[in-house]
């Protein structure tokens, strides 16, 4: 636990740091609005019945409640992280590496913005928690984000 805390720490630290704001969603959400999102992955969700007989379903990962979110509340621009559980009714398997409830993490910036800044800004934090965990030199392959590494003076070749 005291690594998974290091670690998380200095995740939210560097999302922080790039002016984003945690938020939570709830674990809840009507089965009918995660059905409509999923297709036919919203067989993998844990159906529930509340009191009054209305369909709910756990949160199959932390995107469609913070689309709602945005939706709900006419937000124009918002940059956020959310670290939370999700649940997914699958068989719990090594090879992918998780369980039917496990910690998924979000960092998001919603919003008009010049074309790929949002993209670069990305691999900006993503390069940035890859060399705070001091694991060793990395490298980043581009594809369509031809120009991302220059727009933030990213270093695709050790991730400096």
């Amino acid at each position: 636990m005291v690594v998974r805390e290091k670690i998380l720490d200095l995740v939210i630290s560097c999302f922080k740091r790039h002016g984003a704001k945690g938020m939570d969603t709830p674990a809840f959400e009507l089965k009918e609005t995660l059905t409509e999102k999923y297709g036919e992955d919203s067989g993998l969700m844990y159906d529930l019945k509340d009191q009054g007989g209305e369909l709910l379903s756990l949160r199959y990962d932390l995107t469609v409640p913070f689309a709602r979110y945005l939706a709900m509340n006419k937000v124009k621009k918002m940059k956020r992280y959310h670290v939370g559980k999700v649940w997914r009714r699958e068989s719990p398997t090594i090879v992918q590496g998780r369980y039917r409830e496990f910690c998924q993490c979000d960092f998001d910036i919603a919003g008009q913005f010049d074309p790929m800044i949002p993209d670069a800004e990305c691999l900006k934090i993503m390069c940035e928690i890859l060399s705070g965990l001091q694991l060793g030199d990395f490298l980043i392959k581009e594809s369509r984000y031809c120009h991302c590494f220059e727009w933030k003076g990213i270093d695709k070749h050790l991730g400096h």
